[in-house]
């Protein structure tokens, strides 16, 4: 049941009969209009109490929270994950024994900026490796394998202008989570308060562990030996899912709260379904393929994991409202009775929709 509370003119006039059952001046005195001076003052103090008091009842629980007071209510249980700094290793190149020191700044063709965190010194071949960090944190910092940095800064003659990122990626960086993510934590927790390694624990640590874990699985006797292994995504529907880059966080995260047990986190292969699709020729617009394009991811987070299998039937459903997509047909592989297995480490996704 909601807070109640009445609107400024039902106020006014039981205010107003109010005092004018107390105070009654006969009409044609000075004080004949005082009933309605104290039912507008007196209405307007009790509506912002009220209002007041309406805001207070909606801080008290979780789902009706509002984000900063969300946060500052259940923090102590559940800590809010902010956003997190990317950081990887990049080659330079120069002449041998020239110094590449720490603090040297360099930029990315995307406005991002990095900064080398220790000296390094190109070696007999002329080549370096240097440990580079974000300036900023987020998402927008991690680069793929090959990308080219520019430096920015000041550096020692001979040491060449631009670095490459090697093969493991300027990876880490994650936005801060949103408030429907922290609000489904903490809802998760208050639902789960006791957690001591049973079946549902691992993956509830792996999305408290960093904002970069977006969903978890785990999965129980896995291989010979019975271990735990947890298997972490980052991304959104939005713009995609992806491997995790600091699994180690997230170890180090799971393993300080977990039993003594067996266990291992990974990320698995993103496997691409691709389906193709075509809507009624009435509804037929950019508007609804967008909508369609939206809602199979969506479908995917909430049902899909690791191992599942995706059919076009299924896919279908997820993408009709009955409002705006009344049907749609969804094929997979050109079939409408397709699908795609994932294999155990692999978690499939949608990927590019086709429209014929």
């Amino acid at each position: 049941m909601s807070f109640g509370r009445e609107s400024l003119r039902a106020l006014t006039e039981r205010v107003k009969e109010n005092c004018s059952a107390l105070f009654r001046p006969p009409d044609g005195t000075p004080g004949h209009g005082l009933p309605d001076v104290f039912a507008s003052v007196d209405a307007g103090i009790y509506r912002r109490l009220l209002d007041g008091l309406d805001f207070i009842a909606r801080q008290i629980f979780p789902d009706t929270a509002e984000g900063e007071f969300l946060r500052q209510h259940w923090s102590a249980g559940v800590p809010p994950l902010h956003a997190a700094t990317a950081s990887g290793e990049a080659d330079v190149t120069g002449l041998p024994g020239r110094g590449v020191p720490s603090g040297v700044l360099l930029a990315h063709s995307s406005g991002e900026r990095f900064h080398v965190e220790a000296a390094a010194r190109p070696d007999a071949g002329g080549k370096a490796i240097v440990y580079v960090r974000a300036r900023n944190p987020g998402s927008g910092a991690n680069l793929a394998p090959g990308e080219e940095l520019t430096v920015v800064s000041a550096i020692p003659a001979g040491v060449d202008s631009t670095a490459v990122v090697r093969g493991g990626g300027i990876v880490g960086g994650a936005d801060a989570e949103t408030d429907e993510e922290y609000l489904a934590r903490v809802l998760a927790d208050l639902r789960n308060p006791a957690r001591y390694g049973k079946p549902g624990d691992f993956a509830a640590w792996a999305l408290d562990s960093t904002p970069e874990v977006s969903a978890a699985w785990e999965f129980r006797n896995f291989g010979v030996l019975g271990t735990v292994l947890v298997l972490v995504v980052s991304g959104n529907r939005r713009d995609g899912v992806g491997a995790v880059g600091g699994i180690g966080a997230v170890r180090d995260y799971i393993r300080d709260r977990a039993p003594p047990v067996m266990f291992a986190v990974r990320s698995p292969s993103i496997i691409s379904v691709n389906p193709s699709a075509t809507l009624p020729a009435m509804e037929d617009s950019p508007a609804n393929r967008g909508l369609a394009r939206d809602r199979m991811p969506a479908w995917m987070r909430a049902e899909a994991r690791p191992g599942a299998r995706i059919t076009a039937g299924a896919l279908r459903p997820a993408a009709i409202d009955g409002v705006a997509i009344t049907d749609i047909a969804v094929r997979i592989g050109g079939a409408a009775d397709g699908s795609v297995e994932a294999a155990p480490l692999e978690y499939p996704w949608p990927g590019e929709v086709s429209w014929e």
